[in-house]
């Protein structure tokens, strides 16, 4: 968009981002590209879609939800405000679970004439004790958390490829990944999956330019206030910390950005903060394989059960070099007579 197009918002926040903050360098902008956010309708999907056209990107906002009154839609809503600010933007209804959805909210993108960003935000929340959990609902969740990011992504990836690449953030939790919450079995199993998938494409991606993370955010929005309704008031810190949604935004538009240059990165954001988030493989407690046993790991078990030393690796090459390392120590100290029976 050009400079006159900004919108009075925009030139507000550029303002700011130049004077009261002291940075130097020149505001970070998405013009030229098109993004589609799902989910966009309220609460973080929304506060991704407005940081973005704020910028000057383009943004298909999806979502399936009526405004309370059942009379619109939450996704139009959006949009109006988007283009009242100066920006461009387009509702798409569909719902991310359906092929056929998947394939309107990349077209409905194409229209603008790329896809440059995808951003699936798209979530549901459904809760219960494990025991009596119902299948149905398994599925459900992972119809749009899972299934639904796949198909956009499969839907736009030869278009990023063609084009030379593109970036995707997937928005998962720490539920899942990091840690587990009471009652959310279907969402903890379906984040995680999403974490995979997420790892998974930022291989393949690579020699295409196409650069895929993941997100772990935190915010005050409906569904957290269900499940701490509903399950429990400590998954939330909403009364000692800010957590509005619209201070994830500035992250979930960083990871999107060219000079963000990451690829297969987790971060965690909330509360006007980012940091990275990272799998760890402790060193642990090599032995002997002629002497390993259940009893040595007893023997062992402080060293066994250490998250100290260890090593992150990033593809399955790199854990096989650690590992393999690790054994060769091993054999080392074997050799010169270090490692005993009793060690």
């Amino acid at each position: 968009m050009p400079a006159r197009s900004h919108g009075h918002g925009c030139q507000e926040k550029e303002a700011v981002l130049q004077g009261e903050t002291g940075l130097t360098g020149a505001p970070l902008r998405f013009d030229g590209k098109v993004a589609v956010v799902t989910g966009a309708g309220k609460g973080l999907g929304r506060a991704f879609a407005m940081e973005l056209a704020s910028r000057g990107a383009a943004v298909i906002v999806n979502d399936i939800a009526r405004t309370e009154d059942g009379a619109g839609h939450l996704a139009a809503q959006v949009v109006e405000e988007i283009v009242a600010s100066g920006g461009r933007a387009k509702a798409n209804l569909a719902s991310v679970a359906e092929a056929e959805g998947a394939a309107s909210i990349v077209d409905d993108a194409l229209s603008f004439g790329s896809i440059d960003i995808i951003i699936n935000n798209a979530g549901c929340l459904l809760l219960g004790e494990f025991e009596t959990f119902p299948i149905d609902d398994l599925i459900t969740t992972f119809n749009v958390h899972v299934k639904g990011a796949f198909q956009i992504i499969q839907r736009a990836w030869p278009h990023m490829r063609k084009q030379g690449g593109g970036h995707v953030l997937n928005v998962a939790s720490i539920g899942g990944n990091i840690v587990g919450n009471s009652n959310h079995a279907a969402y903890d199993t379906c984040k995680g999956a999403l974490s995979g998938l997420t790892r998974n494409l930022a291989l393949e991606g690579e020699p295409f330019g196409i650069k895929v993370n993941g997100l772990f955010p935190g915010a005050f929005t409906g569904m957290v206030k269900h499940a701490v309704n509903v399950v429990d008031q400590t998954i939330s810190p909403n009364l000692d910390i800010d957590m509005r949604a619209e201070l994830v935004g500035p992250t979930a538009a960083w990871l999107v950005h060219e000079e963000c240059g990451l690829t297969g990165a987790f971060f965690a954001s909330s509360s006007g903060r980012l940091g990275r988030v990272f799998p760890g493989v402790a060193e642990g407690f090599q032995d002997d394989p002629e002497l390993f046993s259940m009893e040595r790991i007893r023997e062992h078990r402080e060293r066994a059960h250490s998250t100290e030393p260890f090593f992150t690796p990033r593809t399955t090459q790199d854990f096989n070099k650690w590992r393999i390392g690790l054994f060769r120590a091993m054999q080392e100290r074997r050799a010169k007579g270090a490692m005993q029976p009793a060690e």
